[in-house]
């Protein structure tokens, strides 16, 4: 490995859908396989510093989002009491409600998720409260063992990682965990500097996933790298129907 560096034109995307079981109605169900989802793909490879949802009021019978009533806060977002110092989480709606927890793991995620569906009353008996999206922008991720000999330092705390950006070079401050190296990113003065992104599109159940991939080496001259192969496997074993990663972008 030569460089670690960002793409910021023909990103890559690995794209999946999954239908909820028959007979699932719950939108805390559709919760629970949004995040499976999102820790699946993670596993060894990121954690999200941040997770947004977004409410909508849905029809009580069918569960299909609708335009009016609107719950009365519809943007939400969980995020770390202390991200790294040098990240920046962005605000990515307005009128956001901001919740804290000292980590982000599938429980801590799911309990909030169930207060704030359970909090956020629509009116009319013919409606109920339900998500209709989640996105992550902010990431942990953990550098994959080749990128050891292009650090600036001893590859300890404190140490950096130059990344590649356009014309210039980007220098990530690095952690280490476990024996383990990672970066955390956008960058406080960067909002494009992420390495992954993700977002989960819920329609009464019918589940759509986006995972944009930004950085080198998590791609390769023919899409995407082996580790998000792997991660593409778990989701398949999953029941998600996954269409691969390709250089086409959005």
């Amino acid at each position: 490995m030569t460089e670690v560096s960002i793409r910021f034109e023909a990103r890559p995307h690995v794209y999946a859908e999954l239908v909820a079981p028959d007979g699932s109605d719950d939108q805390l169900d559709f919760a629970v396989l949004a995040v499976d989802a999102l820790f699946a793909l993670g596993d060894g490879l990121f954690e999200p510093l941040a997770v947004n949802v977004e409410l909508a009021c849905c029809d009580a019978e069918f569960g299909y989002p609708l335009r009016e009533p609107e719950p009365t806060a519809r943007f939400h977002q969980l995020r770390v009491a202390a991200p790294p110092e040098w990240v920046r989480i962005p605000n990515i709606w307005n009128r956001l409600l901001v919740a804290r927890r000292e980590r982000l793991d599938r429980a801590v995620i799911l309990d909030w998720f169930r207060t704030i569906l359970a909090q956020q009353e629509c009116s009319g008996s013919d409606t109920r409260t339900g998500w209709i999206e989640l996105i992550v922008e902010a990431v942990r991720v953990r550098l994959p063992e080749a990128t050891r000999a292009l650090l600036e330092g001893d590859g300890s705390d404190g140490s950096e990682l130059p990344v590649s950006c356009g014309n210039g070079v980007i220098r990530f401050p690095v952690e280490k965990s476990a024996g383990e190296l990672w970066v955390a990113g956008p960058l406080d003065w960067y909002s494009g500097s992420a390495p992954f992104g993700v977002r989960i599109v819920n329609e009464a159940g019918n589940l759509s996933l986006d995972l944009s991939l930004n950085w080198l080496p998590w791609i390769d001259e023919d899409g995407a790298g082996p580790a998000i192969g792997a991660a593409v496997g778990r989701l398949s074993a999953m029941g998600w129907d996954v269409v691969p990663a390709d250089r086409k972008g959005v």
